[in-house]
């Protein structure tokens, strides 16, 4: 039944807390985030692969460190035997930063300082009752926890595969509501400041799914708040994807004109076949 609950994309799992301010163009969130305690690993994913695919390694890292597979690999700040920790939704996968600003999350350790090219983070928020003081040490030193500050940020919420490209493309969106809205500015400078959530395990039917992908804000007090290269990359990833949707069409549309020519071929030789 487990199994078919979580096929079926029900959501049991405690959620990060927040609050809606308001709602900005296209659907898009603004959201009070309430701080929260996560545990975080960074990771460069292989040459040529996707961060929502080829993350075996971060993911069994942290599922490990609460103790999915067994015995958690982590320690009680008191010592002792280690503890299991209830899983939370979603995992959030998105770029690591360069280095931390006075705004992004304060890290314990050395993730998030500067990071290689091409690094990503992916993190499992802790349960709420969890403090810095409380939660169990990870034992693998590749986790790092993390204190992330309470936050406004721009979210928005889709449904079938995290991939890369469906990320990508609410991501954009996101930048343009941002834009619209002409009161906020993303706290990143990249080109692409949103990271992405999935909320289901891989064997939940896709159009069950709940993801979201989300842009750190702050207020841009009347200044312009999306920079000239994010609102490039934003354009860049619809013009990608609206072309790719045209391929997409074409190639049904080509499929059908082909399947109907069979069919219509088919139907003739079989007319022809048993004569007037």
């Amino acid at each position: 039944m487990e199994f078919i609950r979580l096929a079926l994309g029900r959501l049991d799992e405690e959620q990060p807390q927040y609050e809606v301010v308001r709602t900005l163009h296209g659907g898009t969130e603004l959201r009070r985030y309430a701080p929260q305690l996560v545990a975080q690993v960074d990771w460069v994913p292989r040459a040529g692969a996707e961060q929502f695919t080829d993350n075996r390694e971060p993911f069994f890292a942290l599922a490990k460190y609460i103790g999915v597979f067994g015995e958690a690999q982590n320690a009680k700040p008191s010592g002792g035997a280690s503890e299991a920790i209830a899983m939370t939704a979603p995992v959030l996968m998105g770029e690591a930063p360069e280095k931390v600003a006075m705004t992004a999350p304060v890290l314990v350790g050395e993730a998030g300082a500067a990071t290689v090219g091409g690094a990503r983070f992916m993190r499992f928020v802790l349960p709420s009752e969890l403090t810095l003081a409380t939660a169990p040490r990870p034992t693998n030193p590749a986790v790092q926890l993390v204190e992330v500050p309470a936050k406004h940020v721009a979210a928005l919420r889709f449904s079938g595969r995290l991939t890369a490209r469906s990320a990508d493309a609410c991501g954009a969106a996101l930048v343009d509501a941002i834009a619209a809205d002409g009161a906020l500015t993303p706290t990143s400078s990249a080109a692409r400041p949103w990271y992405a959530g999935g909320f289901n395990p891989p064997w939940t039917l896709p159009f069950l799914r709940t993801n979201e992908v989300y842009v750190d804000v702050l207020d841009a007090h009347g200044r312009a708040g999306v920079s000239a290269t994010q609102l490039q990359a934003a354009a860049a990833v619809q013009a990608q994807s609206s072309a790719g949707s045209s391929v997409a069409r074409t190639l049904a549309a080509g499929l059908l004109v082909g399947a109907g020519i069979a069919g219509t071929s088919l139907w003739w030789s079989g007319a022809r076949a048993r004569g007037p």
